[in-house]
């Protein structure tokens, strides 16, 4: 069921994998660890907190207003905040100049694509169901019932997500301490970053597997984890993927000065958008859908590309 296999990938995610490679990039990371100042390491550490129960809002969210509705308010939400909330807070004296509008226009661009993106998927789902089957909303959610949630409910609990998913980046703006701390017992500057991580996906840990157990305490299905290798497989494979677009964001962020937070999210969240569709495509997705949704979906490509390209030039200004 689905919290096992969230379980599995919330382990190896945000948990297993951080936590060797912070062993093996990381010069005496427990060192790194207990010589850092307590406040940084808080901060991360409830950024992490946060983000973690802003992923699982987000699929309490899908259930209650489906795909299109929560993946518009929260992905756009996330773009945005994750962007100009890290400008704001660490470089306010930058917000009004003219690279600080070029990235604020970017990311307006960006969140027009995002909506534009779930607009497009919405046509999609409703090329692909027939008119006398019900909405998809209607299938029940992990651990939930088959009765609809309310809708005002699900709009908030989507505005929450979006509120709380972009403290990811929060951990690796206000995480740049750790990561000096690294660089000076000799960790390679582009390696530093994988303490942020260590401590920030820990704790996002904390909520997504907590929820999952809760689910699985709760129908009484732990037998099911016995005996399920290529399952076990898969949950350790997306956990694997996933936390290596992380690792990648913070190895190209350290690449970009103390705009790093600022410039590397919005490409990186615009970048996983446009990926998710192209995969999509390839997995035949798209097919038998028509012209009008391919073809709002190619408008949506184009304005998360002109965004992204945007935000590249806004980092040389």
């Amino acid at each position: 069921k689905w919290e096992h296999i969230w379980l599995l990938y919330s382990f190896t995610a945000m948990l297993l994998i951080p936590w060797l490679l912070g062993f093996f990039t990381i010069e005496s990371l427990g060192s790194v660890l207990a010589s850092a100042d307590a406040h940084d390491l808080l901060l991360v550490f409830l950024f992490g907190l946060g983000w973690g129960l802003g992923a699982v809002l987000y699929g309490l969210a899908l259930k209650m207003i489906g795909l299109a509705l929560s993946y518009a308010i929260v992905m756009g939400l996330t773009a945005a905040i994750g962007t100009l909330a890290p400008m704001v807070l660490l470089h306010s004296r930058d917000v009004l100049t003219f690279k600080g509008l070029v990235i604020i226009a970017a990311v307006l661009l960006l969140v027009l694509g995002v909506v534009v993106s779930a607009w497009a998927g919405r046509l999609r789902e409703q090329a692909k169901t027939p008119v006398d089957k019900p909405d998809e909303r209607t299938e029940p959610a992990p651990g939930q019932s088959s009765q609809r949630s309310p809708f005002l409910l699900g709009i908030l609990l989507a505005f929450l997500s979006g509120i709380f998913s972009p403290m990811l980046n929060l951990s690796f703006a206000y995480g740049a301490p750790l990561a000096e701390g690294a660089a000076r017992y000799g960790t390679q500057p582009a390696m530093a970053t994988n303490v942020i991580w260590v401590v920030a996906l820990s704790a996002g840990f904390l909520v997504n597997a907590g929820y999952c157990i809760f689910l699985i305490s709760k129908n009484r299905s732990w037998k099911i984890l016995s005996g399920q290798p290529f399952h076990y497989g898969v949950g350790m494979a997306m956990g694997a993927l996933w936390v290596s677009g992380i690792i990648c964001y913070g190895i190209g962020g350290s690449m970009l000065g103390e705009f790093r937070a600022v410039i590397g999210w919005p490409l990186t969240s615009a970048m996983a958008i446009v990926g998710a569709n192209f995969w999509g495509a390839l997995s035949g997705e798209w097919k038998g859908v028509g012209r009008k949704p391919i073809a709002v979906m190619g408008i949506a490509v184009l304005l998360l590309s002109v965004a992204m390209f945007i935000i590249g030039w806004a980092s040389t200004l």
